[in-house]
């Protein structure tokens, strides 16, 4: 493999984990709180993360030069931070009417993924994934999931 592919297949591979691991059964996606962010213009990944990372998070995993996607974590709470590539995950993110559960959604991230819902595992454990937008960067936060929201 060349040097040329090499990067561009190990971030398919890593978006691939990341969409089995969000999709899997028993998992919520839902909408965050809103933020007003400080700067004055976008943040960036990198810049997020340095965030994070003064609030005491280790950071795990960082992919992309610039960075487009960061994993990580405090305890048992994660943070995944990324600046979607894909225009329409982008656009249902950003419209606020948009269920983040609805099965559109679900088949898009999919297949787009080259996953299907028979390869999905149950959750070990479900979370619910809180989707919020700070400056342009989105940051998904996790919590366990309560029986009734299973």
């Amino acid at each position: 493999m060349s040097e040329k592919t090499r990067p561009a297949t190990d971030l398919a591979a890593i978006i691939k984990s990341l969409k089995s691991y969000l999709l899997e059964k028993g998992h919520r996606i839902e909408r965050g709180p809103s933020y007003e962010g400080q700067g004055k213009t976008p943040a960036s990944v990198a810049e997020m993360v340095k965030r994070y990372e003064g609030r005491g998070y280790t950071k795990y995993m960082q992919v992309g030069t610039p960075p487009i996607y960061a994993m990580l974590a405090r305890g048992h709470q994660e943070a995944h931070i990324f600046q979607p590539q894909d225009p329409q995950v982008r656009e249902w993110l950003e419209d606020d009417r948009k269920a983040l559960n609805d099965p559109a959604v679900r088949a898009h991230l999919l297949q787009s993924a080259g996953l299907s819902e028979s390869e999905l595992p149950a959750a070990r454990k479900p979370q619910v994934f809180r989707v919020a937008e700070v400056e342009g960067v989105f940051v998904i936060t996790n919590e366990d999931a309560s029986p009734e929201r299973r």
